[in-house]
């Protein structure tokens, strides 16, 4: 399993070295086997001229190098992948051109498109773990690297920004904390030393959307396309009912057919408490819905004898809501339950029992 470090870059490809060493330094630490910088030609100039070019202060070692030796890394790790160059078809030569910048909203669009197939090229592996970074290039290459993740990320997959202290995040010439070489000097003269740098990643939270598809393949390749794709099934989703059923036998309900394990107790309070939203009846908390609770269930006859629960507290509410929701969000179910609310929706939930099988 290859874990592949994605990250956009700019004029500052510096901020690539001290995501993979915050990645290093982490807990757990991760150290990417492959790295993929995505960006424009004067982009790609820039890589080449601050990471892959010798520097006498590293003892003729790039700072790539320098990277990969302060972190000890292996062979098949931190392995660099040439510069993907966004960039626009060439008619007349019949070439794909890279864009040197990003400024107008026809190049934003081929950006877009670009990010989005790189993200996808990868997700579509499973055993590839993806650690996306939005921390280099303009604002708006990040922006789209955050979108792209939102539509097709997998919930293992992280999204990250590198934060570094005054005055190392605009000092040139700094690459990660400890570097060789020795002090650093600012523009006014005074000198840092590399060892007192703070590089700290930040993850940053995504939604990931594609576990509304069953399969990655069925997603349009154009971003464009794709978030259309996304707000058509979402508008649809809030307009349609869900449908809930439950098997007590099973130890199991339904959210639109998706599968969600739970326990008889836990299925008998779920069923109460849709009965009671669909009937306009909702409890304003716990103790008032134990005490609802333990009439309704001298008349649940559907729920078999054997295993019905004798009484309910509010304690046993509250924590097999718990439960329920974590069950809910395991399963990637369209329906959740409300964190402080016992009010469910019922104008959107259809109700009713699944047979033995």
């Amino acid at each position: 399993m290859t874990t592949i470090l994605l990250a956009v870059t700019g004029l500052s490809p510096a901020i690539v070295t001290e995501t993979v060493w915050a990645l290093a330094k982490g807990k757990p630490p991760a150290l990417p086997g492959r790295v993929v910088f995505i960006t424009t030609g004067v982009g790609a100039t820039k890589i080449k001229e601050q990471l892959h070019t010798p520097l006498a202060a590293f003892g003729g070692q790039t700072a790539w190098q320098a990277l990969r030796t302060a972190l000890k890394a292996k062979n098949d790790e931190l392995i660099a992948e040439e510069p993907r160059l966004i960039g626009r078809a060439n008619k007349r030569t019949g070439t794909l051109d890279s864009l040197a910048d990003i400024q107008t909203p026809e190049e934003n669009d081929i950006a877009a498109g670009f990010i989005l197939e790189e993200v996808r090229r990868i997700t579509m592996n499973p055993d590839t773990p993806l650690i996306a970074s939005i921390a280099g290039g303009r604002k708006t290459m990040g922006a789209l690297l955050h979108a792209a993740v939102t539509l097709i990320g997998r919930e293992t997959d992280r999204l990250t920004h590198v934060l570094v202290n005054a005055p190392y995040e605009s000092l040139p010439g700094f690459y990660f904390p400890g570097q060789p070489g020795g002090p650093l000097v600012d523009r006014d003269g005074a000198p840092h030393s590399p060892a007192k740098a703070v590089v700290q990643l930040a993850d940053v939270p995504f939604v990931p959307l594609r576990n509304r598809f069953d399969d990655l393949r069925d997603m349009p390749g154009s971003f464009a396309e794709l978030v259309r794709r996304y707000a058509k099934t979402i508008k649809q989703d809030a307009e349609r009912p869900v449908l809930i059923e439950i098997g007590y036998r099973q130890k199991c309900f339904w959210v639109d057919g998706v599968p969600v394990k739970a326990g008889v107790r836990s299925l008998a309070i779920l069923h109460f408490l849709l009965t009671e939203n669909g009937a306009g009846r909702i409890p304003i908390g716990q103790p008032e819905a134990a005490e609802t609770m333990q009439s309704w269930l001298k008349t649940a006859d559907f729920i078999p004898a054997g295993v019905k629960p004798a009484t309910i507290s509010p304690e046993d509410i509250r924590h097999d809501l718990s439960e329920l929701r974590k069950a809910l969000k395991k399963a990637a179910a369209a329906w959740q339950i409300p964190q402080r609310s016992l009010a469910f929706s019922p104008t959107r939930v259809q109700l009713r029992e699944r047979a033995s099988r």
